[in-house]
């Protein structure tokens, strides 16, 4: 077996959120891709699955923010609103959210790694439709950095075939 050291890939990688560069993370990004599928048996079978059919992928992506300021923690707290003028926040309200819909403040989330030139997007993973769902916990500790951890959802784009996310460029040349 020869091994192509080329597709071994390493390393961090800058975040984007829509036109926000989220800045330092603290402990790695972390994409996850679940697949649920039902088993079809039939009483012939047994409990021998005879196919299976996928029935629904969810992904999401974890970003410890480390590099934090209002602006930037408003723009990822859907629930919450902006105390001063916008881009110069004194302070953040945290509402209760109920019944925020998190498609309407979707957008795109970019994943480059990097040190990489922005044309070489080989490696950069992209999720189309991504809402962030801040469940954080911080401490206020000597030695440790602030960091606050958000998920984004991400959700199939209805108007262009179910898309969710991408790897490398999202659309042929």
């Amino acid at each position: 077996m020869a091994i192509a050291a080329e597709n071994i890939a390493l390393g961090v990688c800058d975040v984007t959120f829509a036109t926000l560069d989220l800045g330092a993370t603290k402990g790695g990004v972390e994409v996850a891709i679940e697949t649920s599928t039902y088993e079809v048996t039939a009483d012939q079978t047994g409990e021998t699955p005879i196919k299976e059919v996928i029935t629904g992928t969810t992904v999401t992506v974890t970003v410890p923010m480390l590099e934090t300021n209002l602006t930037k923690l408003l723009d990822v707290m859907p629930q919450a609103i902006g105390i001063g003028a916008p881009g110069s926040e004194v302070g953040i309200e945290i509402r209760s959210g109920v019944n925020t819909d998190l498609l309407e403040v979707a957008g795109e989330l970019k994943l480059h790694p990097t040190g990489l030139p922005a044309s070489d997007t080989a490696q950069d993973f992209i999720a189309f439709k991504a809402a962030p769902v801040p469940n954080f916990t911080f401490r206020y500790a000597t030695g440790e950095e602030r960091v606050y951890e958000v998920t984004f959802k991400c959700y199939p784009d209805t108007t262009a075939n179910n898309k969710i996310a991408a790897f490398g460029k999202p659309t042929a040349a």
